[in-house]
């Protein structure tokens, strides 16, 4: 992993900067986990009402993970049925790639006994793997999978969070972005409001919120689904597209957290 710092690069965002990543998918909550372990203020919002009604108990469940209209799932797994029709069957990788390894290392770090077994069905990839995973200590208390966008703004950068005097100022300091929802408030907050230093919308249909400004913008990215043939390499490629993200957030080259340190 290359720590060295890319000056060609754009301004950086450092921890504990503000996130939103938008879209409780299974990259959307990777890709959360993955800024809560760069040490990041991370939001998980479910984004739009776009997910299709599965089998559960848990009203809490139907917006965490696959599948929604029109995602890699629903077009090369589901076909013609339901989730419903679908939920006790495998997934269509094998288990130990339906995670990456900070997920298993994040889930795994809560678990005092014997490590549960791997996902095998889609709703063992669901309740076992990526519930498991938001209710981590990483995670646990970001993610509102009930709390949707409308629409996202630029907003003007409040006074309180421009450099002081005795801070060093690199330049002009992008704006913020101005988040309008609906759905659950998040905490004790009714406006309807968030304001957050970078947005993540991840692997969601463009129409899922109306932007009120023209892409690109500073710290305004999109990770979209790649539409592999093979689903392992579908989620690893949105992997990728996590990682590319923070690295150039951090100002660097290459920050993988999924390979291996080199020493």
């Amino acid at each position: 992993m290359n720590m060295q710092q890319d000056d060609s690069l754009p301004a950086t965002l450092d921890p504990p900067g503000t996130i939103a990543v938008v879209g409780t998918t299974h990259v959307g909550i990777e890709t959360a986990l993955y800024g809560r372990y760069l040490g990041y203020d991370v939001k998980l919002l479910a984004g739009a009402d776009t997910w299709a009604p599965r089998s559960s108990q848990a009203t809490s469940l139907h917006r965490i993970g696959p599948t929604f209209s029109g995602d890699w799932f629903a077009r090369h797994w589901l076909g013609e049925q339901s989730i419903d029709e679908r939920w006790s069957d495998p997934i269509p990788m094998m288990p130990d790639r339906c995670l990456s390894p900070l997920a298993l290392s994040a889930i795994a770090a809560q678990r005092e006994d014997v490590p549960a077994a791997l996902p095998v069905t889609m709703q063992e990839w669901i309740e076992s793997g990526l519930q498991s995973l938001v209710e981590t200590d990483l995670l646990r208390g970001r993610v509102h999978a009930n709390t949707f966008v409308d629409s996202i703004e630029l907003a003007a950068v409040l006074e309180d969070d421009e450099p002081s005097e005795d801070e060093e100022d690199d330049g002009d300091i992008p704006p913020d972005f101005l988040l309008k929802l609906r759905g659950e408030a998040i905490g004790d907050d009714e406006s309807n409001e968030l304001r957050c230093e970078c947005v993540i919308i991840a692997d969601l249909p463009p129409e899922c919120c109306r932007l009120e400004f023209d892409p690109p913008a500073e710290y305004f990215y999109r990770i979209s689904s790649a539409d592999h043939a093979d689903a392992a390499e579908e989620l690893r490629a949105g992997w990728q597209q996590i990682a590319r993200i923070y690295a150039e957030l951090a100002g660097r080259s290459d920050l993988d957290l999924y390979r291996p340190l080199r020493v």
